[in-house]
């Protein structure tokens, strides 16, 4: 059990990593948007940690202002947060869901945003879209 979550978590910061280096040319200043997507359990007890969340975040001049958003009532918002994107597009943020908070590490690409959340029981991988 250690060693798979091992190797998801080694195969995400690969993929996390890939993200950063694709960057559309003009780097983060080209970021600003609308992201939606996702927030999915990727470990944890299923009794105790939810299974999904909703994400919609704005990203504007190198800031990100996000929502975490209940998965059956999308205008139900569980938290929001902040974060600066450094100059090669990742991010470092948290935020909190239920009883447990969770640090965020995630990077941008051309028109995606992914991240992995972990917290004390649970983690969550996260996938968004700018919206054209």
């Amino acid at each position: 059990m250690r060693f798979s979550r091992f190797l998801s978590l080694a195969a995400l910061v690969v993929a996390l990593g890939a993200c950063a280096e694709r960057l559309p040319p003009g780097g983060v200043a080209k970021l600003d948007g609308v992201y939606e997507g996702e927030v999915t359990r990727s470990s944890g007890p299923v009794h105790s940690c939810p299974t999904a969340f909703k994400l919609r975040a704005r990203v504007a001049s190198g800031e990100m202002r996000g929502e975490i958003l209940d998965f059956e009532q999308p205008d139900a918002v569980i938290d929001r947060f902040f974060a600066f994107i450094e100059a090669d597009g990742r991010v470092t943020t948290a935020f909190r869901g239920g009883s447990e908070t969770y640090g965020v590490s995630g990077s941008f690409g051309s028109a995606t945003f992914s991240a992995l959340a972990n917290g004390r029981a649970c983690s969550f991988s996260a996938f968004a879209r700018r919206k054209q």
